[in-house]
């Protein structure tokens, strides 16, 4: 197990080039153009190209410069470091949006230059915000660092999900007895290496949720996520779809409403600042909606199809369960299932197979049985030498029939 935990850490991915900077130098360049050609689009588009393909094509430049952050080291030194950091350029980000604020409230926009005065407020705004929720964040990760931890008795099953290399997953039993799941990621080795020896995880909280866990007498720590297991259901997942879409409309709804009645009643720079947590509201609401609407989707993919599949884990007892697929057109699969339900159990266990929505197909997947109403969500992951493989076998029967 401990073998397991120490291979969490996967190898990073090739390097690729950055081609989201050729997408925003292209935004920029159009809406500059859009105004017509003039000197300075004749010096800094060819500049701006230039910096451009530096940015996409050179690999080795700093992380503050290209925004590709690696992950962030978990210790208290560093949670404090980055505190007292945050506690001196808070100040003067204060500083610059309260001055960014009476110049627009002094100079009010006309015309043109609304967008112009909206876009530097959302900037001004969102930059305020972003160090706040950061500084929040670090002293309350310090605060509960100091505090008691609980050992909770826990087993890793599989040490990374597909989509996180750096993650260790498991099973743990609350103190009543319950069972559950944990997901650490940025887990430091030493960390997954003594989960996995001791069979314990020490966290801040032993309620569902997102904790902390650390040995007591270490400086690492890691941030978990420990899931009760709640199978989905259908008619579930339609109850909440319906639920969350009626609080988004009742969101959209009444921030129109204070936007209006904002500009109506009290004018000045007030109306200018609302749309910022108004924003805020309406897209976390629409984010937390989005969860249930993609597994709502993703079941209502298509018609269910069976695809053999054998598990390397027990599923009886509900848990994480790994294993590998075989899809219709001969590809070989991997895939994960956090919280397994009983039904799906029992097909992978007897009958060897996986009811998933739609055709199968790398990334996650419905599955399901057809005359049952639990599901669950499958990651599938593909390697790239089995569409290769495919493609070798494929191509030449394909040549012999145009024959």
């Amino acid at each position: 197990m401990a073998e397991e935990a120490r291979a969490g850490a996967a190898d990073p991915e090739a390097w690729r080039p950055r081609w989201w900077f050729l997408g925003m130098f292209a935004v920029l360049a159009g809406i500059h153009l859009s105004r017509g050609w003039d000197t300075t689009a004749a010096i800094g588009l060819p500049v701006g190209f230039a910096v451009t393909l530096v940015l996409v094509f050179v690999r080795r430049l700093p992380s503050w410069v290209t925004g590709e952050w690696a992950a962030r080291p978990t210790s208290r030194r560093w949670v404090r470091a980055q505190r007292n950091r945050l506690t001196c350029l808070l100040p003067f980000v204060l500083l610059g949006v309260a001055a960014v604020v009476s110049g627009v409230d002094d100079h009010r926009p006309q015309g043109d230059e609304v967008a112009a005065a909206v876009f530097v407020l959302v900037c001004a705004l969102g930059l305020a915000l972003f160090v706040m929720l950061r500084w929040l964040r670090a002293v309350r990760t310090l605060r509960l660092l100091a505090g008691p931890r609980t050992a909770l008795s826990a087993e890793v099953h599989s040490p990374a999900p597909f989509d996180d290399p750096v993650a260790v997953t498991g099973t743990v039993t609350f103190p009543d007895g319950s069972p559950g799941s944990f997901t650490a990621r940025e887990c430091p080795i030493g960390l997954a290496t003594a989960i996995a020896d001791t069979a314990t995880l020490h966290v801040t909280s032993p309620r569902p949720g997102r904790v902390l866990a650390g040995l007591p007498d270490s400086d690492e720590f890691a941030r978990v996520t420990l899931t009760t297991r709640r199978f989905l259901s259908r008619t579930e997942l339609t109850r909440r779809l319906r639920v969350r879409t009626v609080a988004l409309a009742a969101v959209v709804a009444a921030a129109a409403a204070v936007e209006v009645t904002a500009w109506i009643t009290l004018g000045g720079a007030v109306p200018w600042l609302l749309p910022v947590p108004l924003l805020l509201a309406v897209a976390g609401v629409a984010v937390w909606r989005s969860d249930v609407a993609r597994l709502v989707r993703l079941l209502a993919a298509g018609s269910w199809t069976a695809v053999a599949a054998a598990t390397l884990d027990d599923p009886a007892d509900s848990g994480p369960v790994t294993g590998w697929a075989r899809f219709p057109d001969g590809v070989r699969a991997r895939f994960r299932i956090a919280h397994c339900p009983p039904g799906i159990a029992t097909e992978l266990r007897e009958r060897r197979r996986l009811w998933i929505a739609g055709e199968p197909h790398e990334d996650d997947i419905v599955a399901g049985t057809p005359d049952g109403d639990d599901v669950a969500l499958v990651t599938f992951g593909v390697r790239r030498r089995e569409y290769r493989r495919l493609s070798a076998r494929t191509g030449p029967a394909a040549a012999a029939g145009d024959r």
